[in-house]
């Protein structure tokens, strides 16, 4: 990526080094490999299915932004 700025390099990536990102994991959910985000209740939130089957795609409980308990 380029990126043309008249700014000077550390004025565009000020606070870049400070940013928090999600963690990620990809665990098992009822026979399922799906990716899952940690969120602060304990809970996890499904970011994505892994799953190759397209009927795991059809469950309404495996969809993305569904919370889980695991």
């Amino acid at each position: 990526m380029i990126l043309y700025t008249p700014l000077q390099l550390e004025l565009v990536l000020e606070g870049f080094d400070k940013t928090k990102y999600p963690e990620y994991k990809e665990i098992q959910y009822k026979g399922v490999p799906v990716l899952v985000e940690g969120l602060d209740s304990g809970e996890q939130r499904i970011v994505k299915l892994l799953s190759t089957d397209p009927f795991d795609y059809l469950k309404p409980e495996m969809a993305p932004g569904s919370l889980i308990e695991t």
